[in-house]
């Protein structure tokens, strides 16, 4: 159905991706890693990974940047459509003869809400996130940031 939108109707948007840390990380062994992707996409720059980082004083820092182009859709009343990224917050042990990986949680947001926001300088917004289906409270530190670059400037977010 998002195929046969008009492209006028599709405003693109140059996203910046930043993962930067996880925060009160119950264990003080293993790396951890987070997965991120567009479920509405695929195309494979619309998915990725950060490198594995060590768990140090119950924290793993990433410091990953990556910038993307997304389309979103805007409906007849110019309100922008959810788009949701999702993260998926990675544990890898090395205990044993193979590692084990479980997934520690997650955090899912609808892009359409970052569109063309950004703080007071122009840059991007740094949000701490407590994940989803998860048993412990660790945050995830995501900052986003969303400019137009092509399609009608008409929408509400």
């Amino acid at each position: 159905m998002n195929g046969l939108i008009n492209k006028s109707r599709k405003p693109k948007f140059e996203l910046i991706l930043q993962i930067i840390d996880l925060n009160n990380v119950p264990l003080v062994a293993g790396q951890s890693y987070v997965k991120w992707h567009l479920p509405m996409s695929t195309a494979a720059e619309h998915r990725g990974a950060t490198s594995k980082a060590p768990i140090k004083e119950h924290k793993v820092t990433w410091d990953y940047e990556r910038s993307l182009v997304v389309r979103l859709s805007m409906d007849k009343t110019n309100l922008l459509q959810e788009c949701f990224i999702e993260f998926e917050v990675i544990q890898d042990y090395n205990g044993g003869a193979r590692g084990e990986k479980i997934t520690i949680g997650r955090v899912r947001l609808n892009l359409a809400e970052y569109a063309d926001i950004h703080d007071e300088e122009g840059q991007i917004m740094v949000r701490r996130y407590l994940m989803q289906d998860s048993k412990i409270n660790s945050t995830v530190k995501i900052g986003l940031g969303m400019s137009q670059v092509d399609g009608d400037r008409n929408f509400i977010a």
